[in-house]
């Protein structure tokens, strides 16, 4: 295998796992959108689940940076110019990179808005209006007669 071959060979591995990548953080976005349904749903099972979902995804993603990294290096030298569709592929990663940032911050406040919420429901519940009793008006006798 020649250079040139070898260098066309990074290229396309490059632009594949771009390519991986482009359509996990697609997929986050998924994840992330269910996310905030679920939220504003107030379900927690289904809550739950996508936070599951989120953690495999983002486990993926960095498995992918921890490739892509080297491969990038590998093309840098290989390619002193640049690839337009390897250029326009980092472009699109870094749009959507900012995108699921963006909800991620989004989810979290509208996560704790909603607990704040819940947590007011709560100590609501607490504090349920009693109709006093019958008998804590009425003095408890203290002595006992005991010889009638």
């Amino acid at each position: 295998m020649d250079a040139t071959d070898a260098n066309a060979a990074v290229l396309v591995r490059l632009r594949e796992m771009l390519v991986r990548q482009r359509g996990k953080l697609a997929s986050y976005l998924d994840v992330l959108d269910r996310e905030e349904e679920a939220i504003r749903g107030g379900d927690a099972d289904r809550l739950a689940a996508c936070v599951e979902l989120e953690g495999t995804v983002i486990a993926d993603l960095f498995t992918l940076k921890k490739v892509i990294d080297p491969l990038e290096d590998l093309y840098q030298a290989a390619w002193p110019g640049r690839e337009p569709a390897v250029a326009e592929l980092k472009s699109t990663l870094e749009r959507m990179s900012a995108e699921v940032i963006e909800k991620n911050a989004a989810n979290r406040a509208l996560l704790r808005r909603r607990m704040d919420e819940m947590r007011q429901e709560i100590a609501s519940l607490r504090r349920w209006p009693r109709a006093p009793s019958a008998f804590a008006a009425e003095a408890a006798p203290s002595l006992v007669d005991i010889m009638t």
